[in-house]
């Protein structure tokens, strides 16, 4: 329990991070791109919750873990695009790294306890 605890709160620090530098994209880009990287941040967030309440569990964490592979390509896109700069990006980064390993051992765990 206290392990989905963590990676809960992992994930809205990287959605609280996320957001807040979402706000400097250029105007015609907030209701795009910014709001793609906010939806899945937020689906992240309901992924994470809906796993630690279900009994089958697979599908729900492919679905956790395309989503956290695709914000993390928005953010680079978002990057590349220079929507954000280098330190911006570097940070959002790493809270997306963070959320990634923790993802994939609560992935390792789960399947190993259903074996």
């Amino acid at each position: 329990m206290s392990e989905y605890l963590l990676i809960v709160k992992k994930i809205k620090d990287m959605i609280v991070y996320n957001n807040i530098m979402l706000k400097q994209f250029p105007k015609h880009e907030k209701y795009l791109l910014a709001n793609k990287i906010r939806e899945i941040g937020y689906e992240i967030y309901e992924f994470a919750i809906t796993i630690n309440k279900k009994f089958h569990k697979k599908t729900t964490f492919t679905n956790l873990n395309i989503k956290h592979e695709l914000l993390r390509q928005l953010i680079n896109l978002a990057y590349e695009l220079k929507y954000i700069d280098s330190q911006k990006h570097r940070v959002s980064q790493l809270h997306i790294d963070e959320v990634g390993r923790m993802i994939g051992a609560w992935i390792k765990r789960a399947m190993t306890d259903d074996e």
